[in-house]
């Protein structure tokens, strides 16, 4: 951990200093020339982290997680995008994320840094084949469930968004790849009553998501 020299004292420094001794973190305070070399033009605000590659889950272990719950990425290439999906699915209790290895944003800096810690705590996947993750998934007792702003059902109305389900969103630009869509179990798409066609994929991403955990905490009440 870097923090710049100079910076005025402040609660939130502060408890960012006994994180980092309690994580057994060693700090080191240096000129603020490094924090914005090494920031390459982010808001840094004059702490960086120096940190590990990221490590991908494989398949097999996250579809082996406990969990009811996991979202299919299907060429999301915006890091903004990715990062706060990846935010909400933590959040929504998510048990994993899968990402394609070609055409799609990987666990990137700028994607660590929008999810706000969650990239490190909820598990990511990288396939070659999204097709074939989907029908381990499914193998696996999953209902496979597509967002599509063109479907005819909507998710409030659908029987399948309760867990165990997968919900797979699709690229910014072209929405589900035809290989993808022919996968999934289900299109479903989110009601509209503005003039705006569609959301932005994290924000419909978001939507989806908490619905699955909206269902999940109803079944769960005695």
């Amino acid at each position: 951990m870097l923090i710049a020299q100079g910076l005025a004292p402040s609660g939130v420094l502060g408890d960012i200093r006994k994180r980092a001794e309690r994580a057994q973190i060693p700090v080191r305070n240096v000129p603020r020339a490094e924090i914005d070399r090494l920031a390459q033009g982010a808001n840094h605000q004059g702490v960086v982290a120096i940190t590990a590659t990221y490590r991908y889950t494989p398949i097999d272990d996250l579809l082996g997680r406990e969990g009811k719950a996991l979202l299919f990425l299907d060429g999301i290439m915006d890091p903004h995008n990715v990062g706060a999906l990846l935010r909400s699915a933590d959040v929504a209790g998510f048990q994993g994320v899968v990402l394609p290895t070609r055409r799609s944003a990987g666990v990137t800096a700028a994607v660590r840094r929008v999810s706000a810690g969650a990239a490190e705590s909820v598990a990511v996947s990288r396939v070659g084949n999204l097709g074939q993750a989907i029908g381990r998934a499914q193998e696996k007792g999953f209902w496979v469930i597509g967002l599509d702003e063109k479907a005819d059902e909507d998710l409030w109305h659908s029987s399948l968004m309760e867990p165990p389900v997968a919900l797979v969103l699709g690229a910014e630009d072209r929405g589900l790849s035809k290989a993808v869509r022919e996968r999934c179990d289900a299109l479903v798409s989110i009601p509209r009553a503005g003039r705006i066609g569609s959301l932005n994929v994290g924000v419909a991403g978001a939507v989806a998501m908490f619905e699955v955990a909206r269902r999940r905490a109803v079944s769960e009440t005695p």
